[in-house]
């Protein structure tokens, strides 16, 4: 193997792949990445056997081959080079060497025989195109209510369905919040049962987004595994086993108390007012009455705030407690100026929406303060 290749598309590429490159398994193949130079460029792949990314980058082949090198070295290599082109040579027992300007490294490389196969697509996987920014956008909005419980298999991912033909609905829940997501598109989403894409697989997936969102997404869904190609870059992923929550049963019916709030001075008054509610898990007591919001919160240790903000609300006085973390990660995810109440009691979950946006809704369970 025998190359060139610009150190900007390199380390983009490395870039790309740490995130997949499991450095804290106990197969020490897993750390590394895959360079397999071809006629059709340099294709540079990561797994950790759950999902795998692998993307093909333009450079000059003068001896096709293949070779695994530490995903993690090559990269702060590659990203400390100053000289805008890498050579690259595998030698003898698969040591691999680096030159670019007066810089010379040999890194120490594996088998590329060694390096396992990525998660595989289904021969009869029907795909579905939709815009990068839309998508990105739905996963920004899901991703943050994805369950860290190991013990709760069912809740780390995603889920991902087609209520009807051309609309792809997004949702996720850690127990204590839920994030729904949907939009419509010009074309059918072939999903036929809903599927649960892993944290990881959508978390990957941005990260190759956010490098291109004027381009186009390509995803198909099998019973087991996923595929989502975006230009020359292609991830995929095993589907997470088990069956999501009804999350339908979750979010409540119209309230009966509904308060409308402009979400920057919500947002700077929650942060504010937070501040002494650390030691109590950011509990934050609102009280809701006539086109006023009072917001309190008090800490043993160090003392208490309130702070009042005008709001478009009509009806009795309610006082309830809230995370107020989950309120300020769905304000951040809307632009939005108007944000949406929708209250029972102070028992009841709470449903924040933006007034214009009715494609998503989060629902946030109250807490006793």
């Amino acid at each position: 193997m025998k190359l060139s290749i610009r150190t900007a598309e390199l380390s983009r590429a490395l870039y790309r792949v740490q995130g997949v490159a499991d450095k804290k398994s106990t197969m020490p193949i897993l750390a590394h990445v895959l360079l397999n130079a071809a006629d059709g460029g340099l294709k540079v792949s990561a797994t950790d056997l759950d999902v795998g990314l692998s993307g093909t980058y333009e450079a000059q082949i003068s001896k096709p081959g293949a070779v695994a090198i530490h995903a993690r070295q090559l990269y702060e290599i590659v990203k400390s080079l100053t000289n805008d082109i890498i050579e690259l040579e595998r030698q003898d027992n698969h040591w691999v060497s680096l030159v670019s300007g007066t810089s010379k490294f040999r890194l120490v490389g594996m088998s590329a025989d060694q390096f396992p196969a990525l998660p595989a697509q289904t021969q009869n996987t029907k795909t579905f195109t939709i815009p990068a920014a839309l998508l990105a956008q739905m996963i920004e909005r899901t991703i943050f209510c994805v369950s860290t419980d190991d013990n709760r298999h069912n809740l780390s991912g995603i889920y991902c369905e087609a209520p009807s033909p051309k609309v792809l609905r997004m949702v996720a829940t850690d127990g204590h919040r839920l994030a729904m997501c949907e939009k419509t598109f010009e074309t059918d989403i072939p999903i036929a049962q809903g599927v649960i894409v892993p944290r990881k697989g959508f978390q990957e997936l941005r990260r190759v987004l956010a490098d291109d969102k004027d381009a186009e997404v390509q995803l198909g869904f099998s019973q087991t595994s996923g595929i989502l190609k975006t230009g020359a870059v292609e991830l995929s992923t095993r589907l997470v086993e088990g069956s999501f929550p009804d999350y339908r049963q979750v979010i409540p019916k119209q309230g009966t108390k509904i308060a409308k709030v402009h979400r920057g001075a919500l947002g700077e008054a929650l942060k504010r007012v937070s501040l002494l509610s650390q030691g109590r898990a950011y509990g934050v007591r609102l009280t809701f009455k006539d086109n006023q919001l009072e917001l309190r919160a008090e800490d043993p240790e160090f003392g208490e705030a309130s702070e009042m903000v005008d709001i478009d609300y009509k009806g009795d006085t309610l006082t309830i407690g809230f995370n107020a973390r989950y309120i300020l990660d769905v304000l951040a995810l809307t632009n939005e100026e108007g944000v949406a109440f929708e209250l029972s009691d102070d028992l009841s979950p709470g449903v924040v929406r933006p007034i214009e946006d009715q494609g998503f809704v989060a629902v946030v369970m109250p807490m006793r303060i």
